[in-house]
């Protein structure tokens, strides 16, 4: 689903000026193609095109809206921003399937029941899509992609005589998410920082068909004119099951508890023994103020929806990166009893609400809020009475 997935196919662009006038054949055929997800972060959730074959006029294009140019001005920051222009393009079924082969990425194709003039309405559109004045968008995951789009074809051709039968699963979009990364739990903890609460959003029929696995069961039990959209369905190939190796893995919520505990020890150490705690803060509220330097920018910097309105921005205060190397000086300032009060009071609340906001916070964030609300008050503490 992932643009770059469509780059490593090699799909090739071509003119397809000349085809303008041209019209499919009683013969041709048009299928939805879905290729399984994938192991790499960018192909965790699949692909979706769409195939138009006409033996008799010797055609047979994939027509995918998944690709971008590496070459463009400013890529990497455009990316970031999501601000990058994505662009329908077409090429050869094989390279697709033989990419997929590759990846060993199952291949489904779905032949779609249409008649002929519902054929060339879809056909027309594309040939007018793919004109270079019309083929880039801005993309977005959830609500404008390669599959979303293909979603919006078959709407617009096929209109009210499309009905999708299948019942919304009534799923939140993080949810998901968390269902494709469930063996990926370290990408899973680090989209989960950076998506905001309008990704617990429950998603709609329709918006449930941002995923192209969805979009292929949607279409499998939808009907045009009330028969079935989907004539014959093909596997082009089908992925060898891997026997996954038992063993130990070390999740977040592991190194989020022992970074906890740790804190929690060198805290009772320094009273006992007066062991010097600074470096390990200092590393953790940096830390800390990275990430929620990357929610500010993502929040308020971007164009990306589903990053606004991050609570995660409460504990991974973007000011820690600075306050990290003024906080833990000698002696103590008013501001600084003031700054562990207030942190304090807003992790501790957080705490107390942390299974009931409106957004969905990953469990390993738990440990690192609770180490977070007691440092916080065991330096009031020190600065009030000792003076550190």
């Amino acid at each position: 689903m992932k643009k770059l997935f469509l780059l490593l196919l090699c799909f090739i662009s071509f003119n397809l000026f000349a085809q303008r006038q041209a019209r499919l054949s009683e013969n041709s055929e048009i299928s939805l193609i879905t290729v399984a997800p994938g192991n790499e972060l960018y192909s965790n959730f699949g692909h979706s095109a769409l195939w138009v074959e006409d033996r008799e006029n010797g055609l047979s294009v994939v027509f995918n809206y998944g690709t971008f140019d590496f070459d463009t001005p400013g890529f990497y920051m455009k990316f970031v921003r999501g601000k990058l222009d994505y662009m329908l393009s077409a090429g050869r079924i094989s390279y697709l399937v033989n990419a997929a082969k590759a990846e060993n990425r199952s291949v489904y194709q779905q032949k779609l029941n249409l008649t002929v003039a519902e054929k060339n309405s879809m056909y027309a559109f594309l040939i007018e899509n793919i004109q270079p004045e019309n083929r880039f968008y801005k993309y977005d995951f959830f609500y404008d992609n390669c599959t979303t789009r293909l979603r919006d074809i078959f709407e617009l051709t096929l209109g009210d005589d499309l009905e999708w039968n299948r019942k919304a699963e009534g799923y939140t979009f993080r949810y998901f998410l968390d269902i494709y990364l469930a063996e990926k739990p370290w990408q899973d903890f680090g989209i989960d920082l950076v998506l905001g609460q309008p990704t617990d959003k429950i998603a709609t029929k329709r918006e449930e068909m941002f995923l192209p696995d969805m979009l292929m069961y949607h279409v499998d039990a939808a009907t045009n004119n009330g028969k079935p959209l989907v004539e014959q369905e093909k596997m082009l190939f089908e992925a060898e099951k891997k026997t996954e190796e038992a063993g130990f893995t070390i999740l977040p919520i592991h190194l989020t508890w022992l970074i906890c505990i740790l804190g929690v020890i060198f805290s009772i150490r320094y009273y006992k023994v007066g062991f010097n705690d600074r470096i390990f803060n200092v590393i953790l509220f940096f830390i800390t103020g990275l990430i929620g330097c990357l929610i500010f920018f993502l929040w308020f910097l971007s164009d990306h929806l589903a990053t606004v309105n991050n609570w995660n921005i409460l504990w991974a205060f973007p000011l820690n990166v600075v306050f990290a190397f003024l906080l833990f000086k000698k002696p103590a300032k008013k501001w600084h009893t003031l700054y562990y009060a207030v942190f304090g009071i807003v992790c501790f609340m957080l705490l107390g609400f942390f299974y009931t906001l409106p957004q969905q916070l990953h469990a390993a964030v738990l440990p690192i809020v609770l180490y977070f609300t007691f440092k916080s008050f065991n330096l009031l503490y020190r600065t009030k009475k000792m003076n550190v």
